[in-house]
């Protein structure tokens, strides 16, 4: 079995919990981990590696099959290598505001470990780090250039046709999700008059740790309730960004939002992002 759809990003984005949604359809199957990452960082392993995480899909009510990899929409050689082993999948990307999106990215990194400057640093050294051309500064260190959606969605434009192409804004999930799943049902050919509960809740919200040293304690403890209490005294809201840090990201990100909106067949409205 190989996937119908795929959810192709963009990270920090609401992959997570569009994926979650989608796995509580009964006429949707989606891989058992959500993060395949088979067209960039697994391509090495062969398609029969990638079937193999749709195994369990093998049943009768299923109409639609997918994943959700967000490092996809990403990657330039990924648009190529998904058209060649499924030219007819249905792709879906869903866009955060990318002064947010990259903020939230930022602290990702501080949480993991992967970042120690600065975010006015880090966004001021970018093309620097990314010079490297390496997978690890691509995935950790690319705040802003993930942010130029227009770009990577002509990359995909030149696989794939519109009607296989459905661009969602996260912003519409989180006010509206009632409306933004039945959109994706619509385009999946699924019952769309399923709904579900857990629609609106958040997963993944980023977090930082008021103490390093604890939050990697925590790693080694099994139980589970233990690991909770430890992140419920010691994960904290990240701090709002500097007024002029926005202003700076606002004012760079512009040209590209501007550029997607007009893009007609993804009748988006990005009015709130270009203030």
């Amino acid at each position: 079995m190989l996937p119908t759809f795929i959810i192709c990003g963009t990270q920090k984005g609401g992959t997570t919990s569009l994926y979650k949604y989608l796995m509580k359809h009964p006429e949707i199957c989606m891989s058992r981990k959500k993060e395949v990452h088979y067209f960039d960082l697994n391509y090495h392993r062969g398609a029969k590696w990638y079937e193999k995480h749709f195994e369990e899909c093998k049943n009768g009510k299923v109409k639609a099959i997918g994943e959700a990899s967000p490092l996809y929409m990403y990657l330039e050689e990924v648009p190529k290598r998904i058209y060649e082993l499924l030219p007819d999948v249905k792709l879906i990307f869903i866009l955060r505001n990318p002064i947010n999106r990259a903020y939230s990215h930022y602290f990702h990194g501080v949480r993991l470990g992967y970042e120690d400057l600065s975010f006015e640093k880090a966004i001021e050294i970018e093309e620097e780090r990314l010079l490297l051309e390496d997978i690890f500064s691509k995935q950790h260190y690319s705040y802003k250039d993930r942010g130029k959606y227009i770009i990577q969605i002509k990359s995909f434009r030149k696989y794939f046709s519109n009607d296989q192409m459905l661009v969602l804004i996260t912003e519409d999930l989180g006010q509206n999700p009632e409306k933004v799943m039945k959109k994706i049902f619509e385009f999946l050919g699924v019952n769309t008059n399923f709904t579900s509960p857990n629609w609106g809740s958040k997963h993944h919200k980023t977090k930082i740790p008021r103490i390093r040293e604890l939050d990697k304690f925590k790693i080694k403890i099994r139980i589970r309730l233990i690991r909770r209490f430890i992140n419920y005294i010691n994960l904290k809201d990240y701090p709002p960004m500097k007024p002029q840090t926005k202003e700076y990201l606002t004012n760079y990100f512009k040209p590209y939002n501007k550029e997607l909106e007009k893009e007609k067949f993804l009748k988006i409205n990005l009015s709130g992002w270009l203030k």
